[in-house]
């Protein structure tokens, strides 16, 4: 199965870095992001500091911020993912090449969890790089997982493994999925 998710990983990255208009798409995503309602109206957010190819969040940043929305970023220590509260102050660059923020491990476990991902299905199941931090982060933490990714990343169906934890809800830059139909 991991030889699967390998080859699928190849691929889903080759087809974002192909996309020529993703600063429109991330615009969708925004808008369909803070059009759910257990967005817009939650509470503190941890958000994932965008790299490469990936969905941008710094738009999402700027409109939490603009809200008066607390957010979290992740930071990487060992095996291990935990939130950071951010403030205002820089990042530097962590183990893969994310961004992390600079400062100490905060106990509160954010509202809403933002997600990152190569590919989703309609399961609500994500493709991720690899790592499982998301995974081991999210097990055992009540939070509303919502993942956020091109609409041409959601594909039919995802290799899941008994640890692979799913979405709530996914936005594209084209729809909105809710899991097990939540709403």
């Amino acid at each position: 199965m991991s030889e699967n998710k390998g080859a699928l990983r190849r691929e889903m990255k080759e087809r974002r870095n192909a996309a020529k208009d993703r600063s429109l798409r991330d615009g969708e995503i925004c808008k369909n992001l803070f059009s759910v309602p257990e967005f817009s109206n939650g509470g503190s957010v941890f958000l994932y500091a965008s790299f490469a190819s990936e969905a941008d969040t710094s738009r999402i940043a700027d409109e939490l911020i603009r809200r008066g929305r607390r957010i979290f970023y992740p930071r990487v220590n060992g095996t291990e993912m935990y939130p950071v509260e951010y403030v205002g102050q820089a990042f530097s660059p962590g183990r893969f090449g994310v961004r992390e923020p600079i400062g100490e491990r905060a106990e509160e476990i954010p509202e809403i969890t933002v997600l990152p991902m190569l590919a989703a299905d309609k399961r609500l199941f994500r493709l991720g790089y690899g790592g499982g931090f998301y995974d081991r982060y999210l097990c055992c933490r009540n939070t509303l997982k919502i993942g956020i990714c091109y609409d041409f990343q959601l594909i039919d169906h995802i290799p899941a493994e008994e640890c692979d934890v799913p979405a709530d809800i996914l936005v594209t830059d084209k729809r909105i999925l809710y899991r097990n139909e939540r709403r």
